[in-house]
């Protein structure tokens, strides 16, 4: 499948929980068309076996082009009650738990080039495979067997991944990785700065600075190719106010980034991703409702816990917002719209006001990176 990456100006990471597949599957057909995204195969929910998660993204994403990708996060142990644990679930719970991190230690074993791994990219031959590593110090004959072994088995194009945590010494293996490849436009390089709200200058230096270091490994002429994306998402989990403006800072990264490449953007759909200790520890939940601008979120959050009425509040508040602008058009917004009038049937879980939020974002990011991107200096 060919590909030009930078024919993409928006490339959201989605992992495969229930709210990012339903927000990704109520997307427009013609907001699918315009974004690349990157699926990383995760655990769906408790108890799900890693296969659920390759199902799902197969029947998301369809013949469309995106790339495949892997989260490094071992499920949790189960959930321990202080008073009258029931062990019978949590047997049921850590057998399943540890099944899924069998799974996962599988497709990260770097013999042969990774082989599981690549064993499993050749079920999705409209996929862009991120080459994956978890110690490039050690692993990087298997590593660039693995880029070669794609490569043969008719996988134009590759992408790989860089964090703040990647050792340097993924540098080099990126270069080698490119002399196998007939073009540097075949090869999409991920700069990943994570998620935060913090130290914005300091991730966006370091977006440079890896950029940078891959440039020293590539001829010239070949450096005019390449294609990167810089990632990252400021999203947050909401305070206690009931209603309140969360800055987006992606675009500030994303920006100063750019100052020395041109950057495609992506963040991670306004999802904010947790660290789980344990699996879902009961308690009480509030209602939140999200509407995306272009560089902000109006988020309300109920005061009362376990009350549905919230999504109805919510949404009445949010409308009645001097922010609220109703520049988004798409499922997620036609919920707000429902639920303000009072109807929310159909829509009683917080997962669907979790997706509403996702597709939101993602339908408004489309259209806002692509007028950032065509306009000369940026928002």
């Amino acid at each position: 499948m060919q590909i030009d990456f930078s024919q993409y100006s928006y490339l959201p990471c989605l992992q495969c929980s229930e709210a990012e597949q339903i927000a990704y599957a109520k997307l427009s057909e013609e907001d699918k068309n315009a974004i690349l995204p990157i699926f990383e195969l995760s655990q769906v929910k408790y108890e799900a076996a890693l296969e659920e998660s390759v199902t799902a993204i197969a029947a998301l994403v369809s013949s469309r082009p995106f790339v495949i990708d892997l989260s490094k996060d071992r499920a949790p142990p189960p959930f321990v009650a202080v008073n009258n644990p029931d062990q019978g679930k949590i047997a049921k719970l850590q057998k399943a738990q540890d099944a899924y991190n069998k799974s996962l230690t599988s497709l990260l074993n770097a013999s042969d080039g990774f082989a599981e791994w690549r064993t499993l990219v050749g079920k999705f031959p409209n996929a862009v495979p991120v080459v994956q590593f978890t110690d490039p110090e050690t692993q990087g004959k298997n590593i660039l067997r693995q880029a070669v072994q794609l490569a043969k088995s008719g996988y134009d194009h590759l992408a790989i991944r860089i964090t703040q945590e990647t050792n340097e010494q993924i540098f080099p293996i990126v270069g080698q990785i490119l002399a196998i490849l007939d073009s540097a436009a075949q090869l999409l390089v991920i700069i990943d700065c994570g998620q935060g709200r913090l130290q914005t200058s300091e991730r966006a230096e370091f977006a440079k600075k890896a950029i940078a270091r891959i440039i020293e490994e590539i001829e010239p002429s070949q450096a005019q190719h390449l294609s990167a994306v810089c990632l990252s998402d400021s999203y947050t989990t909401p305070g206690n106010a009931k209603l309140k403006l969360y800055e987006s800072y992606s675009w500030q990264l994303w920006l100063e980034a750019r100052e020395k490449f041109p950057f495609l953007f992506g963040d991670y759909g306004a999802n904010h991703r947790l660290k789980k200790a344990n699996t879902f520890m009961p308690g009480e939940w509030k209602a939140q409702v999200v509407y995306p601008l272009d560089e902000a979120w109006i988020v309300y959050r109920h005061p009362d816990a376990q009350d549905a009425n919230g999504w109805i509040e919510g949404s009445k508040e949010i409308k009645g917002d001097p922010s609220y602008d109703g520049a988004c058009n798409c499922w997620g917004s036609e919920l707000i719209d429902k639920a303000a009038v009072g109807d929310i049937i159909g829509a009683t879980f917080a997962r669907f006001w979790h997706a509403a939020k996702i597709n939101m974002h993602i339908h408004r990011r489309i259209g806002y990176s692509f007028e950032v991107m065509s306009g000369s200096d940026g928002p």
